[in-house]
């Protein structure tokens, strides 16, 4: 079924890491689900957890209870690690490491519904290496792909390498760092995927070039370079999926679009433009041969909110954000309570970045005197608060409430109080949608019915708060998308 008004929201914290990338980036893999038997559609996440930690954690469905994070490595490098599951359910992790920027790889073996960290293979340990992407084919060869350093250069090249043995050696050795696939420049990053009976390598050269290369499964070379898009702005911000009736999607930013090209094995489509702007963040997956096109869209300062949209017929629909609680809120209302005109309706002015725009028009500020009060209110529970203030409070407390069906109750944010006193805050409510509490109730603010989150001066401001953009988007940078 097609979805028109977002996904279902199923949001929950998996965890919390001090690693730089988390997530990591696009055109990496790291995100699996099992697909026969007793675990089938098992979901199972690698992450580094610090900078030098990587594990992982896995769900059954609906998701919403996760297992404690299992240590898979202690000596990784802070840059995002790669994989691929086979057919068997066991994981094959390739990640650099932490003192030498080594290319590493290993096997997470799957046995009765869990994971066994086998033996640690070295890839390549000349050059410096980063950003792995990983395939296994159907004849059971291991493949890898990285941006490759080299020293005496100081550029970046797509390298490539083998096994034919499960990982134990790759190529000639560790000494061997493969061929190089690009001619090498300031960055590139690569994704692997097989259409049979290809080998496809897709990469990002310099930010300006989205190309591609071909290996036939049997052959002994790779294919001449070819051009899917000249640009600027690519660098990791690209994904490509491969549907069950053996066509390749590809989504990539444009000058200030989002762009799709679809490959069926023999010719490239057209560009066709999903949406009007410069993705943060990209993902592609197809759900029944449909193409579903994910992006990040910047709203705000450090606001990056979740969109999709879907290929019908010619063109993809419009785009509709993905979660229904992380979007600018539906009513913003700023009370004074003395007033004449009580509620000032700030809706529009929250939504965008005009500065110096969101407060009530006799006090001046988004609150003033104790009893004032922000009420911000969705048609769905939400669980963060981006703020951004031109003039931070001065003197003054507030106190967060939310409505049980019978009264305001008080609640200390799990990001700490905020007395709007910093002019950017993100304000995590609850640590997920999951927990979000189960009294909470909609109810009537000046007429509208939402669920509401009432911000409420306890003491009188020196300096009121002047607010610039107020919304429920979250920073999300990195995309990782599964079927």
């Amino acid at each position: 079924m097609r979805k028109s008004n977002g996904f279902p929201s199923m949001q929950k914290l998996i965890d919390t890491v001090s690693s730089f990338y988390a997530t990591g980036i696009q055109p990496q893999a790291k995100m699996f689900k099992v697909s026969f038997g007793q675990y089938q559609d098992r979901v199972v996440i690698i992450y580094p957890k610090t900078p030098s930690q990587l594990v992982y954690v896995w769900a059954d469905p609906p998701y919403l209870v996760w297992s404690e994070p299992e240590e898979i490595v202690s000596d990784s490098a802070d840059y995002p690690p790669s994989g691929c599951m086979d057919a068997d359910g066991n994981i094959y992790l390739v990640y650099t490491q932490q003192s030498s920027l080594d290319l590493l790889e290993l096997k997470l073996i799957f046995t009765q519904g869990s994971w066994s960290v086998g033996t640690v293979n070295t890839v390549c340990n000349v050059g410096q290496n980063y950003f792995p992407s990983m395939l296994k084919d159907s004849i059971d060869r291991l493949w890898i792909t990285w941006s490759y350093y080299d020293p005496p250069t100081e550029r970046y090249y797509v390298h490539v390498k083998t096994s034919q043995d499960d990982g134990s050696t790759w190529g000639t050795g560790p000494s061997d760092p493969g061929p190089s696939l690009t001619g090498g420049n300031g960055s590139c990053f690569s994704q692997l995927l097989f259409q049979p009976p290809y080998i496809r390598c897709f990469y990002s050269d310099d930010s300006t070039l989205l190309a591609y290369r071909s290996h036939e499964l049997e052959a002994g070379s790779w294919d001449p370079q070819q051009t899917i898009y000249s640009g600027s702005q690519i660098d990791d911000s690209f994904r490509a999926d491969l549907s069950l009736d053996n066509r390749v999607g590809i989504v990539f930013p444009g000058t200030s679009a989002v762009l799709y090209k679809e490959f069926d094995g023999n010719n490239w489509s057209g560009i066709f433009s999903v949406d009007n702007c410069l993705p943060e963040s990209v993902g592609v997956k197809f759900l029944d041969n449909v193409p579903y096109v994910f992006f990040a869209k910047n709203i705000g300062s450090r606001q990056n909110q979740l969109f999709f949209s879907y290929k019908e017929d010619s063109s993809f629909t419009s785009s509709v954000p993905y979660e229904y609680g992380q979007k600018t809120f539906d009513r913003t209302f700023c009370y004074d309570a003395s007033a004449s005109t009580k509620y000032s309706d700030r809706t529009a002015e929250a939504s965008d970045s005009n500065p110096a725009d969101v407060f009530h028009p006799t006090s001046g500020g988004l609150v003033k005197d104790t009893g004032d009060a922000l009420y911000l209110g969705m048609n769905t529970r939400f669980n963060l608060v981006a703020m951004v203030l031109s003039t931070a409070g001065i003197g003054g407390e507030a106190v967060w409430q939310y409505w049980d069906g019978e009264s305001w109750i008080d609640f200390v944010p799990v990001s700490g109080n905020y007395n709007l006193d910093s002019e950017e805050k993100t304000i995590i409510l609850w640590q997920d949608l999951n927990s979000a509490p189960a009294t909470q109730q909609r109810c009537s603010v000046n007429g509208v019915s939402e669920f509401w989150i009432r911000v409420a001066a306890t003491t009188p401001y020196a300096t009121a708060p002047v607010g610039t953009q107020v919304t429920a988007v979250p920073e999300a940078r990195h995309l990782q998308v599964t079927k």
